[in-house]
């Protein structure tokens, strides 16, 4: 409980990098892009310039490489023209890192298999039953109602 706890804080605090150095948060090492408090700020700038790799990825996706060229066209538009809402291109750096170290991990199955327990075993904090109960306790100030029993 102790653990969810800590998760919960760093998730609403947006402080998952601190908590990295934590063994027991081995799963979260695969984070990327703006933390939440930045990304009113990087919207408002926008960005005429995109990572030369991002760059290539849009071009591929605008040419049709990957299909549905034409799905993605007002994606790759907005993108191309400095109004990335989704910030793809500011945070394509940071994609890149991660999944290199996502890389690095899988090529070793231990360490894979760990961080897989691990992940697993901590995505409770995450489940659809605990969120509404902590809008029911903390937000909305109500007490869960107990279903009457057919007897």
């Amino acid at each position: 409980m102790q653990l969810q706890h800590f998760i919960k804080e760093k998730l609403e605090k947006n402080e998952f990098k601190a908590a990295l150095a934590n063994e027991e948060l081995v799963f979260f090492t695969f984070l990327f892009g703006a933390k939440i408090l930045e990304v009113p700020k990087l919207r408002e700038e926008g960005s005429s310039k995109i990572p030369l790799q991002c760059a290539r990825v849009i071009r591929m996706v605008r040419d049709g490489y990957f299909g549905f060229k034409d799905y993605f066209q007002s994606l790759c538009d907005t993108v191309d023209g400095g109004k990335d809402f989704y910030l793809l291109g500011s945070d394509f750096e940071s994609y890149l890192e991660a999944q290199a170290a996502v890389d690095k991990a899988f090529a070793d199955p231990n360490k894979w298999t760990q961080m897989s327990i691990l992940c697993t075993a901590g995505s409770g904090i995450f489940s659809s039953d605990r969120t509404i109960q902590d809008y029911a306790e903390k937000t909305w100030g109500i007490e869960p109602c107990r279903f009457p029993s057919a007897g």
